[in-house]
């Protein structure tokens, strides 16, 4: 493990990072032809999730000794901007209001956490853990919808379909590793490592998912 920490994990870290740009390109080759609100959602979010990249590289190369403040901006705003596709997707209101209203909620907590709770030198743990259940909870609520009203002849075809598998995926896989990484550090920074591997690993399978949901949207 010493070995793999020392020599693979800081290559991991930086395809991690580039990784983004898989659904940027993608997203930008199809820009013409795509017109749909959940493309320009989409890709919306694949452009915040780079400058959040860009903004966590300048930190390093600016010398700072920590970053995890950027993390108390992350998550609400990625909270916000992955809900706001499964907003307009439900179809009925009440789904709709509930999504308005967890949204508000997660805010409001992640605003607490940053002062009052974990402190915006520590992960944001709590915040992250009760957006992946969120999350996870509205990917299966569109399964359900999408069976109540089944009409697609492949389901590999939806671009929701594919973001929610994506969903369930990375977000059930990082919520652990997230709840644990605080306790991770305060025992060694190699233990924190370990965390941020399994992350890191599963951020370029979602950032993959990403791409394979913005080349379903529909053509214009």
């Amino acid at each position: 493990m010493e070995i793999f920490l020392r020599k693979y994990y800081p290559w991991l870290v930086e395809l991690s990072s580039y990784s983004i740009a898989v659904p940027i390109v993608a997203g930008m080759l199809l820009i013409i032809k795509r017109s749909s609100l959940l493309f320009k959602l989409l890709l919306f979010y694949c452009c915040f999730i780079l400058l959040i990249e860009g903004a966590s590289q300048l930190t390093v190369y600016m010398g700072t000794q920590s970053n995890l403040w950027l993390a108390h901006l992350y998550v609400p705003i990625q909270f916000v901007l992955l809900a706001a596709n499964y907003f307009v997707s439900f179809k009925k209101p009440l789904l709709k209001c509930g999504v308005a209203v967890v949204v508000a909620g997660l805010v409001l907590v992640s605003i607490a956490n940053a002062f009052l709770g974990e402190g915006i030198t520590q992960m944001n743990s709590i915040p992250r853990v009760l957006e992946s259940i969120l999350l996870i909870g509205m990917a299966v609520l569109y399964f359900y919808q999408t069976l109540q009203n089944f009409n697609h002849t492949y389901l590999d075809r939806d671009p929701m379909f594919v973001l929610s598998c994506g969903v369930l995926i990375y977000f059930a896989g990082t919520s652990m590793a997230y709840a644990m990484f605080n306790q991770a550090l305060a025992e060694s920074y190699d233990a924190a490592r370990i965390c941020l591997t399994i992350n890191l690993v599963l951020n370029i399978f979602f950032n993959s998912v990403l791409m394979m949901a913005l080349t379903r949207t529909p053509v214009r």
